[in-house]
């Protein structure tokens, strides 16, 4: 199994699918242009409605960032805590928590919080 950046493999993280790593106040998920495409044809829309209506400009004004609702949760994050674009979601999505974390979603994802004796650096 591959590690992550912690030092966990796959198989000693199980998402619980609760949805907090999809509630992160300040927390941003930027697309790339591949992404926006993917993501536009599979909500039947077209590159420029979803750039228009879905996306926003990066604090950093760097790259564009699926939009969140006042709270910081995900526009895409349904009542079940299921993704409405899960099949395509962004990579940064995909790859939580495999490939990068924040400082603090221990406190957040409560299955990393789990870990966070056996991993340290979470």
């Amino acid at each position: 199994m591959a590690r992550t950046v912690e030092g966990m493999t796959s198989g000693d993280f199980k998402c619980r699918c609760c949805g907090a790593c999809c509630r992160i106040k300040d927390g941003i998920v930027r697309v790339s242009e591949a992404e926006i495409a993917r993501i536009a044809a599979f909500l039947g829309k077209s590159e420029e409605d979803f750039i228009a209506n879905e996306t926003e400009v990066a604090p950093d004004r760097k790259s564009l960032v699926l939009k969140s609702h006042p709270d910081g949760t995900c526009v895409y994050l349904t009542a079940d805590n299921l993704c409405r674009i899960n099949s395509v979601k962004p990579d940064k999505c995909r790859t939580f928590p495999f490939e990068w974390t924040n400082p603090g979603s221990a406190e957040v994802c409560p299955e990393l919080s789990r870990h966070r004796l056996c991993f340290p650096k979470l």
